[in-house]
C-alpha cells in the first residue's frame, strides 16, 4: 500500500509540474532545432566567410555554441562584426596554443605570425597567417589545397574531400559549409577597386596587388581562418 501511495503521489506532483510546461514552446524548440537551426548555422557561416571571418562553431561547450548562436543569428552585420572582433581577440592565447601544440613542427612560424598580429604589424602578420592556414590544410590532408579551386564547377578543391566521406550529419554539413562553397576571400581579382585593396583576399594579398590591406580587423579574420582550417580539416580526417 505505501508503494502505490508512493507513487499516486509522486504521478500527482508529475501532474503539477506538467501542468506549468508551455509544451508548444518545447515543440516549437525541438522542431528548430532539428529543421531551421542548420539552415541558420549555415547561413550565418556563408555570411561571414563572404566577409572575411570564420567561426568553429562546435568549440568549448554547449554554452559557448549557445552564445555564437545568440550573438550571430538574425544579428546586423555591425553586430556580427563588434561580436567576432571580440572573440577572437578574447581567445588569441588560446589558439596560438592549440595550434603550436598539434604543429609542432611549425611552431616557430605559427608563433611568428601571432607575434606579428601582436605588436601591430599587420602588413606581415596577414600573408604570415595566410600561409600557416595553407600549411595546417597540407598537414591534413597533403594533396589538397585549401585555396586551390575546381574551375570547371566554380567550388574550391577542399570541396572534394566530402566525396569519401559518408555519415556526414546535417548539423556538421551546415558547420563545415565554407568549405564547400567559393567566397569573397578567396576569390580572384584582377583589377581592384579603391574599396577592395582593403579587403581580406588572399589572391590580392599574397600576388602583391594589393597595398592596403594591413588592419588590425583583417588579421583577426586571418586568425580566424587558420582556426577554422585547423578544426573542420580536423574533424573530417576523424570521420
Amino acid at each position: 500500500m505505501k508503494f502505490f501511495e508512493a507513487l499516486k503521489t509522486g504521478f500527482e506532483a508529475f501532474g503539477k509540474w506538467a501542468a506549468t510546461i508551455d509544451w508548444k514552446a518545447v515543440h516549437d524548440h525541438i522542431e528548430y532545432i532539428s529543421e531551421q537551426l542548420p539552415k541558420d548555422i549555415e547561413s550565418v557561416s556563408i555570411n561571414l566567410m563572404n566577409r572575411g571571418w570564420f567561426v568553429w562553431f562546435y568549440e568549448g561547450y554547449m554554452s559557448d555554441f549557445s552564445n555564437k548562436m545568440k550573438s550571430l543569428v538574425n544579428k546586423t552585420d555591425l553586430e556580427q562584426e563588434a561580436f567576432m572582433e571580440s572573440y577572437i581577440k578574447d581567445n588569441i592565447t588560446q589558439f596560438k596554443d592549440a595550434l603550436v601544440s598539434f604543429y609542432p613542427d611549425r611552431a616557430n612560424q605559427i608563433r611568428g605570425a601571432f607575434k606579428s598580429h601582436e605588436v601591430g604589424n599587420y602588413f606581415s602578420s596577414i600573408p604570415s597567417l595566410l600561409v600557416v592556414a595553407e600549411g595546417i590544410g597540407r598537414d591534413i590532408y597533403p594533396r589538397v589545397g585549401i585555396f586551390a579551386k575546381n574551375h570547371s564547377q566554380g567550388t574550391p578543391k577542399t570541396n572534394e574531400l566530402f566525396d569519401s566521406i559518408s555519415g556526414i550529419s546535417v548539423m556538421e554539413e551546415a558547420v563545415l559549409k565554407p568549405l564547400r562553397v567559393k567566397s569573397d576571400v578567396t576569390k580572384t581579382i584582377h583589377k581592384p577597386t579603391e574599396n577592395e585593396h582593403k579587403m581580406f583576399n588572399r589572391h590580392l594579398i599574397m600576388h602583391g596587388t594589393s597595398n592596403n590591406y594591413g588592419s588590425e580587423v583583417n588579421s583577426l579574420k586571418a586568425i580566424s581562418l587558420v582556426y577554422f582550417v585547423h578544426e573542420s580539416l580536423t574533424h573530417l580526417s576523424k570521420k
